[in-house]
């Protein structure tokens, strides 16, 4: 009866996993990685990396075929990706745009260009703006200039041009966009839905591949390219999903039969694979219930979590099954009073080491700790309980003999080599701390699971399409769209200074698109009445050569000005001007941010950076003296975000994820110090602690040690394969450094060598396999915890003392 409800409560706790696995949402959006409760400013660079346009922008490269096909080909995408609502704004340079944005700007020019003042229309100032429009009739540009100057006297038009022309350009071929040597086609588009997204990003996506197969079909030769955080995003979600089964699949197929070669039974394969599976299905569902999403990278540790939790299958039927069947069980009751306290002491200092990370403040950092906990204990459990009431075939007692001495040969051999072991840790450590804080990879970087060659790619066209560098930014914030506009246009009041001075090379902002209402109101003042206007025009022409009758369109422009509505986002659509606007002034949680890009000298140095941050700030916030002084830590923490500030963004993530390392080396820090506080308490012997403790840290420090030599940054996932080592070297220092009562029979001995054999076999196989992985976050651990389970077994070897290992049920007392 008893065993009857252990397997219906089991079964039960399995099905409500799968129901809560099926029912989950799942996610590659790295904003798991960025804190859940950021400052009101860390909120802005969360925004921007979550939902700003760069999480929206699709970089487009047209390449082969003729130079007119990827013209052609590009106009045409350019029209199909234009109707299509997956899509906000496209852009690619065509003839047909620059003339619908001219055509634009002249209709708008009063309402868009800052030079509209009282003075400006006053005969003074007609009369200086007509002299400079006339002069300009013999450059370059002067048969267009003379065909505008009836409507355009006063020159605006030829301003706001230069003015929103501003950075730099692509270079145009065949009427397009196109690389500096010709060879691509460009276009740039937004998608409509957020880019967190990743779903609604593929479908865009799908949607575009199917745009391009429209608009060039393979008779043309042109292929193409795609780049951007949507790209990533969902190649992030494909190659994760594609690896993790690949992998998933080769470890298992491996593992089991490795497995089945060793027990030559396929009942006890199967019944050592359901500790794993469930303990995933339960990890998983915790974190479906306790978080609005689970993220891939935690899918992906699914596959780690097999590398230590079919290790306690493994050292029950081998250490429980090395019998007859008639003694089986014999044998499992001896394996619970003998073996098991040693599996559960090694279960609990892994709990302790990852159940720290349950408590960050980062999403994808405590789902890291929650999955892992929850997978343990329920695998564990289920080794506990479920496995004994299960009818496991004995292992054959030739398979336990044979490997038990072969590995008591290396454990002798290892015994040998403690003191150079012991050298060799010394080193690791002095290389770890010569690396100091470099050692470890700042940024999202390290968790970035593009391909090296996507990023190269995205590079290139970035460069070449002259997409914004969003590097150094004055961000002006407020309650509303209008509000973040008005703040954007006395931000760039008070840094003309700076631009005077050269400072600063250039400012874009979204109010040359869509100046604020006040602004409008204040330029449409400005215009004077029709017969106001044409008294003064008689006066500020006399002298000049052109007659004030000539300047009739211009009169009438500008009556027609005075009346027009105020401009609105909506007005822009169909504009090129509309991508520049959803690029700059993003909506955000209770409230706009208007996103002024600078573009700085490349010669300045950090410290001058640092210098023109503080005295931006400074001037920007009408702040005292002392504010100069300011960090950029301070400035992050500031939780006073009303008015705008200057953000370096690669100096301001460095500084949001430096807290999050701290944070996590501080938990990670917090769960070494309870592991220590469990085994100590557990062992109650100082000599035992120091055989347990010692493997373990040689093995964290050789393996870190490697990873500075080889120039590998480390960065969450290395930490999590650290804390991996610990959790599965911790159960073999702790079968190595207890000693066998004196009936403690050789087939025990034998058993439970070859069980750690086995165990870390398996280990090897599980971790492997992922450091096959093209993903940086799966290569990560499997390049850590491979090594390093190794090094744990020969390194526990070494250190343990000149007896048997532990299998028996007394513990060494000092």
């Amino acid at each position: 009866m008893k065993r009857a409800a252990i397997l219906a409560a089991w079964l039960l706790l399995a099905a409500a996993c799968v129901a809560a696995m099926l029912g989950a949402r799942y996610s590659t959006d790295m904003s798991a990685f960025l804190p859940s409760r950021p400052s009101a400013r860390q909120q802005l660079l969360v925004d921007q990396i979550r939902d700003g346009a760069l999480s929206r922008l699709v970089l487009i490269g047209l390449q082969g075929g003729t130079p007119a096909a990827r013209a052609q080909a590009s106009r045409d995408l350019a029209a199909r990706l234009r109707a299509d609502d997956a899509f906000a704004a496209v852009i690619n340079g065509d003839a047909a745009s620059r003339e619908r944005d001219e055509a634009w700007l002249l209709a708008q020019r009063y309402a868009l260009s800052p030079q509209v003042t009282p003075e400006r229309f006053t005969p003074e100032g007609l009369r200086a703006a007509l002299q400079g429009s006339i002069a300009a009739l013999g450059g370059s540009a002067g048969l267009a200039l003379k065909a505008l100057l009836p409507r355009d006297p006063t020159g605006e038009m030829s301003a706001l041009i230069s003015q929103m022309a501003g950075g730099p350009l692509p270079n145009s071929s065949e009427g397009v966009w196109a690389s500096g040597d010709g060879s691509l086609a460009l276009l740039a588009a937004l998608t409509a839905a957020p880019g967190a997204d990743t779903d609604a990003q593929e479908r865009a996506l799908a949607r575009l591949q199917a745009a391009f197969e429209a608009a060039a079909p393979p008779a043309s030769g042109v292929r193409l390219l795609m780049t951007g955080a949507p790209v990533f995003s969902v190649d992030a979600r494909r190659t994760i999903r594609s690896e993790v089964g690949r992998l998933s699949l080769a470890g298992t197929l491996t593992v089991f039969f490795m497995m089945l070669a060793f027990y030559r039974s396929l009942r006890n394969v199967l019944i050592g694979l359901l500790p794993v599976a469930t303990g995933i299905a339960a990890a998983i569902a915790a974190v479906a219930l306790g978080f609005e999403t689970v993220h891939a990278i935690t899918i992906g540790f699914g596959t780690t979590l097999m590398g230590e939790t079919i290790d306690y299958s493994i050292y029950f039927l081998v250490q429980s099954g090395a019998g007859g069947h008639p003694e089986a069980a014999r044998q499992r009751a001896r394996w619970l009073r003998s073996y098991w306290p040693t599996i559960r002491l090694g279960v609990l200092t892994s709990v302790c080491g990852f159940a720290a990370l349950a408590f960050s403040s980062f999403p994808g950092l405590a789902q890291l700790g929650v999955y892992s906990v929850a997978g343990l204990l329920t695998a564990a459990a289920v080794t506990r309980y479920v496995l004994p009431a299960l009818p496991a075939a004995p292992v054959p007692p030739g398979s336990i003999a044979w490997l038990g001495a072969r590995m008591a040969a290396l454990r002798r051999a290892m015994q040998a080599l403690r003191w150079p072991a012991a050298a060799c840790a010394a080193a690791a450590l002095l290389i770890v701390i010569s690396h100091g804080a470099a050692l470890w990879a700042r940024g999202l970087s390290g968790l970035n699971p593009a391909p090296l060659a996507l990023q190269k790619l995205d590079e290139r066209l970035r460069g070449e399409a002259g997409a914004p560098d969003l590097r150094f930014l004055v961000i002006a914030p407020a309650a509303t769209a209008d509000g973040a506009l008005a703040a954007a246009e006395r931000a760039e009041r008070l840094l003309a200074p700076w631009v005077q001075r050269g400072d600063i090379l250039h400012i874009d902002s979204p109010a040359r698109f869509l100046p604020s209402a006040a602004a409008q109101a204040a330029r449409r003042a400005a215009l004077p009445a029709p017969d106001d206007l044409r008294q003064r025009l008689q006066a500020a022409t006399s002298g000049l050569p052109i007659r004030p009758e000539r300047l009739e369109p211009f009169v009438q422009d500008v009556a027609q000005a005075r009346q027009q509505p105020p401009l609105t986002a909506s007005a822009l659509q169909g504009a090129s001007f509309d991508f520049a606007l959803q690029t700059l002034l993003l909506p955000r949680e209770g409230g706009w941010a208007a996103l002024l890009p600078l573009r700085l000298p490349d010669t300045l140095a950090p410290e001058g950076i640092a210098r023109l941050q503080a005295a931006v700030d400074q001037a920007l916030a009408g702040a005292p003296e002392e504010a100069a002084a300011k960090t950029a830590a301070d400035s992050m923490a500031d939780s006073a975000a009303d008015a705008p500030f200057f953000l370096d963004l690669d100096a301001q993530t460095a500084v949001l994820f430096g807290q999050y390392l701290d944070e996590a080396l501080l938990f990670t820090s917090l769960g070494a110090a309870a592991i220590l506080a469990v085994l100590a308490a557990a062992l109650r012997s100082a000599r035992a602690l120091l055989r347990v403790l010692p493997p373990l840290a040689a093995a964290v420090l050789l393996v870190m040690a490697a990873h500075a030599l080889a120039g590998t940054p480390l960065t969450l996932l290395h930490l999590i394969g650290l804390l991996l080592i610990v959790a599965v070297g911790s159960n073999y220092a702790l079968f190595f450094n207890q000693n066998i009562s004196g009936a403690q029979s050789e087939g025990g001995s034998a058993a439970a060598l070859a069980s750690l054999a086995l165990a870390n076999v398996s280990t090897l196989i599980g971790f492997g396999v992922l450091g096959l992985s093209q993903v940086p976050v799966l290569h990560a651990i499997g390049a850590t915890v491979g090594p390093g389970a190794l090094l744990a077994l020969l390194l526990s070897m070494s250190w343990s003392a000149r007896q048997p290992p532990a299998c028996g049920p007394e513990k060494e007392r000092a």
